[in-house]
């Protein structure tokens, strides 16, 4: 029982994320910067600089 509950969480996990992958790419943006950013160039660092 613990085998299918543990893949419940993670098959809705995936979901999630496979989710949020496929709206950053429809959007063109990106998990660093989020396409709001005036300096992003792509990279975290242009855009947050103490990273």
């Amino acid at each position: 029982m613990a085998t299918f509950i543990l893949g419940c969480i993670l098959a809705v996990a995936l979901f999630f994320a496979c989710r949020h992958v496929v709206r950053n790419f429809r959007d063109g943006r990106e998990d660093c910067c989020g396409g709001t950013c005036p300096g992003c160039t792509g990279s975290c660092k242009s855009c947050h600089p103490g990273i």
